[in-house]
């Protein structure tokens, strides 16, 4: 099925790591996502006084077909950059992908500390499962990808965003 625009990030996505992403459109290109753990549960953001990683604000740039997850609260400039890929080269069964990326301002360093709470490993989208369903979710591999080219975000000189290394 070919989706366009934010309809190709809306749904539920997992990583190799188990991480999931929730993607909720809202209105025209906004967005609600969660950031799960590998247990399911929402990861904590201690620079945000521990607050949960759910329903976390998300646009999409229609023009340039960028998704940017504000990890902190809007305009603070740590954000989860989303690639969609429709055959990701770097997964085994090549797979539509998200490909993530960090974005922070150059200045922020003290958000280095915190990048391991989102790894950098590419999400393939899961089918969903009814209540009788027993299969387990299809796991993904490990991306070993460069960041993206993509400008978007990093336009300005201030910001720099590390990718899957």
């Amino acid at each position: 099925m070919m989706r366009y625009g934010i309809a190709r990030y809306v749904g539920s996505w997992i990583s190799s790591s188990g991480h999931r992403l929730r993607i909720e459109k809202v209105h025209g290109t906004r967005a609600l996502v969660d950031f799960l753990g590998p247990l399911g549960e929402p990861v904590r953001r201690p620079y945000m006084h521990d607050a949960p990683s759910v329903r976390m604000i998300a646009d999409y740039d229609d023009y340039n077909g960028i998704f940017g997850v504000e990890l902190w609260e809007p305009g603070k400039g740590f954000i989860l950059d989303l690639t969609y890929e429709q055959e990701y080269d770097l997964d085994e069964k090549r797979r539509e992908s998200l490909v993530p990326g960090l974005i922070t301002y150059a200045e922020d360093r003290f958000l280095d500390r915190y990048s391991d709470l989102f790894p950098l490993h590419h999400f393939v989208r899961t089918k969903r499962r009814t209540k009788r369903s027993t299969e387990p979710p299809p796991c993904a591999s490990v991306s070993h990808a460069p960041g993206s080219s993509d400008a978007g975000f990093a336009a300005s000189a201030r910001l720099r965003r590390r990718a899957v290394s």
